[in-house]
């Protein structure tokens, strides 16, 4: 930060959530079989979660499970995790009453428990030079991840990765995953990558705006070298 003719310090960025849409909501159908096993058609985007969920629900080896995804019906992401308790509580219930139980949330209640995408505050400091080169980049996130884990703890993976596309020079940053009162968050589209592509271009036409410099210009500026590749990754 020392080395930069220009700073803009403690600028705040707000990142809302976002909900799936998918075409059909969470649904399961679960058919007890013979030999203490259990066959569970779900629309879940990853069925070995589920088969491992209902196995230690039931108390039963997870080769009794069969957990079989016909089709999703639109997923991007909220059915991967979301429809673990849907799935696992139609195989309790089939499991318990011996016989066939099919469950479906009605969108409502789809919209409460599903969660949808991360909201996020981000406050950050930049340093940059008079011809658009950053010289420094200090990231504060605070992550809303709801009232459960779910993804979460691996979203500032993602965050990190998808903000180093380009080269900042001195590169630092706070992030804190933050339980809430609100529905647990989980995967959408690109989970923690969208927000922090959302942030670097933010960055970036931010110190565009303040030189009155082409953004394209200042993007070109900072582009990674062979050098800053290697010091990056």
């Amino acid at each position: 930060m020392a080395e930069a003719d220009h700073k803009i310090l403690s600028t705040e960025i707000k990142l809302g959530s976002q909900y799936y849409f998918y075409m059909e909501t969470q649904t399961a159908l679960a058919v007890p079989d013979e030999d203490n096993c259990i066959v569970v058609y779900s629309s879940i985007q990853a069925p070995e979660y589920a088969e491992s969920t209902i196995s230690r629900c039931l108390g039963i080896p997870e080769h009794n499970v069969c957990v079989i995804t016909r089709r999703v019906g639109g997923g991007f992401g909220g059915k991967a995790m979301k429809a673990i308790p849907v799935a696992t509580a139609c195989a309790l219930a089939a499991y318990n009453l011996r016989r066939p139980v099919r469950m479906y949330m009605n969108r409502k209640t789809d919209m409460k428990t599903t969660g949808g995408r991360h909201p996020m505050e981000v406050t950050y400091n930049v340093g940059f030079k008079e011809d658009g080169k950053i010289t420094a980049l200090h990231l504060d996130i605070l992550i809303n991840a709801g009232i459960g884990t779910d993804i979460s703890p691996i979203i500032p993976l993602f965050m990190v990765g998808a903000i180093k596309k380009y080269d900042w020079g001195a590169f630092s940053f706070d992030i804190k995953v933050c339980r809430t009162n609100h529905s647990s968050k989980s995967a959408m589209r690109g989970p923690g990558e969208v927000q922090g592509t959302f942030i670097s271009e933010a960055v970036i036409e931010h110190v565009a705006s303040v030189l009155s410099m082409d953004v394209d210009s200042v993007r070109s500026k900072n582009l990674h070298t062979f050098n800053s590749l290697d010091f990056f990754y």
